[in-house]
């Protein structure tokens, strides 16, 4: 699955082009806007139903927002068909001014602070308030680009927390410190093996496994397609796997990782004729290729698939 890396389009830290769209909302859920310790945040809570339910933290990528990235992912109308709520935590320009969730910090995520920190407390907020509602043991974390980056920090961070991560476009963790570090890691120059030690090193103790689906279009020009062979190392080596099985599924290269008793853990998709967006999307969001396969259905049924 191994290909040469891409040319960078312009210094950016896992971004977007630029754009917004309007609010998106599954039918008869509520998209409910928040702020928690300064971070604002927008809730998406299905119809009301059998619970409890699992809960998708949804990190965006640079530009975006989350009625940007609800919009484009399709993620509400996905939640509502499966029960589940969906946390879009918002990054602001005074955070970051391309609106990119800083997961390069040179901080690691267990310093006690940084956006790691909050993004925790935020889900935090959820699950308390929500009680009645969200699955503890069902939190998955997805995002895209920079906020893909993030799903990965938070799984390292949080090990008993986080039970399945989506990444679309992103790659593995701390591959790269500081600007010129992130640069560097976006154009391929990663090592997933060190990247499991150090995510090991930050989960503190062994962690329950983790179900996990990574997404990376072939010709995406920002984030070079060798991340994705890296996550694939990295989360293979946590999970103590040694290989795979890969086939051509809706003209893109899978790859499936099986534990001892036969169960899918690990999913990639390599998908042809896509850059740096979410396969399967809707053309009013931004970052969408609504010709690859669908993302969103394919992801979600294999992170809450049990």
């Amino acid at each position: 699955m191994r290909l040469a890396p891409r040319a960078l389009a312009g210094v950016v830290l896992a971004a977007g082009l630029a754009g917004a769209a309007g609010p998106a909302s599954g039918e008869g859920g509520e998209f409910a806007r928040g702020v928690h310790g300064g971070r604002a945040y927008r809730l998406f809570v299905p119809p009301a139903g059998p619970g409890p339910l699992p809960l998708i933290v949804a990190l965006h990528g640079c530009w975006q927002t989350p009625e940007d990235f609800a919009l484009g992912t399709r993620l509400n109308e996905a939640a509502t068909e499966r029960g589940a709520l969906v946390l879009y935590p918002a990054q602001g320009p005074r955070q970051n001014a391309s609106r990119c969730w800083n997961w390069l910090e040179p901080a690691g995520p267990r310093s006690g602070g940084g956006e790691v920190a909050e993004i925790l407390s935020l889900i935090g907020r959820v699950r308390k308030e929500h009680a009645h509602r969200v699955d503890a043991g069902r939190v998955l974390a997805v995002g895209f680009s920079a906020g893909g980056f993030m799903a990965v920090n938070l799984a390292c961070a949080a090990p008993d927390l986080v039970a399945g991560v989506g990444v679309v476009s992103g790659g593995p963790y701390r591959c790269g410190l500081g600007a010129a570090g992130a640069v560097q890691c976006m154009r391929g120059r990663v090592d997933g093996t060190a990247s499991a030690t150090a995510c090991r090193g930050a989960m503190g103790r062994n962690p329950h496994a983790l179900r996990v689906s990574l997404w990376h279009g072939a010709e995406d020009p920002v984030v070079s397609p060798r991340n994705l062979d890296a996550l694939v190392t990295m989360f293979a080596r946590l999970a103590g796997m040694a290989s795979g099985v890969t086939d051509l599924r809706e003209g893109a290269l899978h790859s499936v990782y099986r534990d001892g008793r036969g169960r899918p853990v690990i999913e990639a998709w390599l998908v042809r004729s896509v850059g740096h967006a979410w396969s399967g999307g809707d053309p009013r969001g931004t970052h969408t290729a609504p010709w690859g396969p669908n993302t969103t259905d394919l992801m979600l049924d294999f992170l809450l698939s049990r």
